[in-house]
């Protein structure tokens, strides 16, 4: 039904347009961050891996991966990674899909392929950010294996959960004690304290109650 294709230096426009209509679109426009047509050449030209969603040959969204390597902007710095493995980061940035797809587990797809180019690239840390106020943009990424360690302030001061994955091994176990509670995306509060007490997101959990993280004890591995 849908075809995922890596894209390539050509296709700054391709994104660029699927980006402004996705935005446009958007009832709460602080959950999605543009990127600058600096940004996507970069990730287009070997600084990142980016894909597009096809449906009969027309795009429907797009997956952007980012390799920070010496730019200033690296989402490692927000933890105690040490600084000779920034250089081993991947970014998993924007993902979009329009409207009239969502649903249909484009996000996911665009995951798996992007997951699997990355062997071979020297990544070894997978961080990721995603509005609390998404959580259907949370969920796909916690989908992949990456875990919301972090409640940080960025782009223009918007709360965003931090998420990491280590790679390509993943998280390792959990709490032998199998602790474990759940806290509404909502409960900002409740949120800072228990990412400051060792805990960690598992699962994004969304129904007639509301979304809520399910959250774990586990250390960052490293």
């Amino acid at each position: 039904m849908f075809d995922i294709v890596r894209l390539g230096p050509g296709d700054r426009g391709l994104i660029l347009t699927m980006q402004e209509r996705i935005y446009a679109a958007l009832p709460e426009k602080t959950v999605f961050e543009r990127s600058s047509g600096e940004f996507i050449e970069y990730c287009l030209d070997g600084g990142g891996l980016c894909y597009a969603s096809l449906r009969h040959g027309v795009p429907v969204g797009y997956r952007m991966v980012y390799f920070p390597r010496g730019r200033e902007f690296n989402l490692a710095k927000e933890v105690p990674l040490p600084s000779h493995e920034w250089d081993r980061v991947a970014h998993w940035d924007t993902t979009a899909v329009q409207p009239e797809w969502r649903g249909h587990g484009l996000g996911g797809l665009m995951n798996a392929r992007a997951l699997a180019d990355l062997a071979g690239t020297g990544t070894r840390h997978v961080f990721a950010t995603s509005s609390p106020c998404n959580p259907y943009g949370v969920k796909p990424l916690v989908t992949a294996g990456l875990r919301p360690v972090r409640l940080v302030r960025k782009f223009g001061g918007h709360l965003r959960f931090l998420l990491y994955r280590p790679f390509p091994a993943g998280w390792g176990a959990d709490s032998p004690r199998g602790e474990e509670k759940a806290v509404a995306l909502s409960a900002i509060t409740e949120l800072e304290a228990a990412f400051r007490d060792g805990w960690v997101g598992a699962e994004v959990v969304i129904d007639e109650a509301g979304a809520r993280l399910r959250m774990r004890r586990a250390p960052l591995p490293f």
